[in-house]
């Protein structure tokens, strides 16, 4: 009888859990229904992936198919690429539904990423399978696409690449620009009305700089900077003290002929990571994040012939950030994939892009996906590259008579819902801009003459009218930075 009471007990106690020999308790992994075995699943996020035009006043939501416990900056996490890691209240706990409502509005155009961390638990303990990641587009209020000079900014030695962000936290769109021909980094701050000085100051040593990027490396809500530089074959690492004033915290070193950068959490982390285009060895180098802003490059893509300009986004939705890559001497794109723990490798190949310098990416056709767009040098082109949904692109049409296509960005300036592209001319010193139908044919719209050299550009609303303006880096003759001002 007694022999029976204890083993009664047993049963009792194996049917809530199990003890392993190294003392662990919980569910069992083997039974197919513990809830071990059937972690959240995301259902919908709002905004959605890829949108163009989100509201600037927007709160975003994840819907899971279990209820949740709260979100939080660890588990939530919103950058936004002018403005760095955004703060705001977490609600929804305890429901479907998670919501984030950030402290203030979208930068307008700003491209926000939004990470839901493995870190995210429901109610009953069990967390996210894996992370998702995605981005959307703050929308342009105003516009009309008629541009007309703005402010110079004098002082520039070959400049290459330019960078946007409100480094002083002022509400007003900064400016950053790497001059390659004397090796440095110049910071430009707005007066808010579209009037830059160089007073942020000059940072030196950064060798044949020629691409510069925003990103808020450790998460402290300011934008700090990354600098491509070709001479030295390293990425300089700038942080901002928070007032806009920045200051160089290291190096990173065997990044051959470094052209090109991207941004993005590529193993979904909740911090942001770095890619880039190495020219010299034709590779794309993967710098991770420790999550204080410490890089380590972690590994490689080969193979890929004179890589020169770098574009993230989820070509396949499965949420985590790919990459594509311009290839300048192997006249092509290279579609990198991402296996979801930062792994990047080589999936697809789209040749006769003749020179193909820089690219950008956008929905185009506004069917949920992400498209390409590239700036071929040597063929005097935009090419138009169509997604499937799958990743799969199509090179559907382009835009000629394009000399010396140079720079290419995606942007709303005539704040219809659609993005648009501008264009940087090296060779025919102009900016063109590309009109959206918005079925995804672009024909040109107008020509911006009077620039030297046009080898980088940059949008954001300098003068504070809603309306999305450009900069253009001009890299001989006048050695300036120019702003173009679109008319609301």
């Amino acid at each position: 009888m007694r022999a029976t009471f204890w083993i009664s007990i047993l049963v009792f106690i194996s049917s809530f859990s199990f003890v392993a020999c190294d003392g662990w308790t919980g569910p069992d992994p083997s039974d197919p229904n513990s809830p071990a075995q059937n972690p959240p699943k995301l259902t919908g996020v709002s905004p959605t992936a890829n949108n163009s035009s989100v509201n600037l006043g927007n709160s975003i939501t994840a819907t899971f198919d279990k209820r949740m416990k709260s979100g939080s900056a660890a588990t939530f996490v919103v950058y936004g690429y002018k403005t760095g890691k955004l703060t705001g209240l977490y609600t929804g706990g305890e429901s479907h539904t998670l919501r984030f409502n950030p402290d203030f509005a979208f930068k307008t155009s700003e491209i926000l990423e939004v990470i839901l961390t493995d870190s995210l638990k429901a109610t009953d303990g069990t967390s996210l399978a894996t992370p998702f990641v995605y981005r959307f587009r703050a929308e342009a209020l105003a516009g009309t696409g008629v541009y007309a000079a703005g402010d110079t900014i004098l002082g520039q030695s070959g400049a290459r690449g330019l960078a946007a962000g409100d480094w002083d936290d002022d509400g007003d769109s900064d400016l950053a620009v790497a001059n390659f021909s004397d090796s440095t980094v110049v910071i430009m701050k707005n007066d808010g009305l579209g009037t830059f000085s160089t007073i942020g100051g000059t940072i030196i040593s950064q060798s044949g700089a020629s691409a510069v990027v925003a990103l808020d490396k450790d998460g402290d809500g300011d934008l700090d900077l990354a600098v491509a530089n070709d001479g030295s074959s390293t990425v300089g690492i700038l942080e901002n003290n928070g007032s806009g004033n920045f200051s160089s915290v290291s190096v990173i070193i065997d990044q051959s002929n470094a052209r090109g950068l991207a941004v993005g959490d590529w193993d979904g982390d909740g911090d942001l990571d770095l890619a880039v285009a190495n020219f010299g060895n034709s590779e794309v180098a993967i710098l991770e994040n420790d999550g204080n802003g410490n890089f380590v490059d972690v590994e490689a893509t080969i193979g890929l012939g004179g890589a020169s300009a770098l574009v993230a986004g989820d070509w396949d939705g499965d949420g985590d950030l790919d990459l594509a890559v311009a290839n300048r001497s192997g006249n092509s794109v290279v579609v990198l994939k991402n296996d979801g723990d930062g792994g990047l490798t080589a999936d697809s190949t789209i040749g006769t892009q003749t020179g193909a310098t820089a690219l950008t990416a956008g929905d185009w056709d506004v069917d949920g996906d992400l498209d390409l767009a590239v700036a071929n040098f040597t063929a005097a082109e935009v090419a138009v590259l169509k997604n499937d949904g799958t990743g799969l692109f199509t090179d559907v049409a382009a835009v000629g008579s394009l000399t010396g296509a140079s720079a290419v960005i995606a942007l709303d300036w005539d704040a219809d819902g659609d993005l648009d592209l501008a264009v940087a001319n090296f060779t025919a010193n102009t900016v063109v801009v590309l009109k959206n139908d918005p079925a995804g044919s672009f024909t040109l719209e107008d020509t911006i003459g009077t620039q030297t050299g046009a080898s980088a550009l940059a949008a954001g609303d300098w003068d504070g009218d809603d309306a999305l303006d450009l900069a253009v880096a001009n890299n001989t003759g006048g050695n300036n930075v120019k702003t173009l001002e679109n008319t609301p």
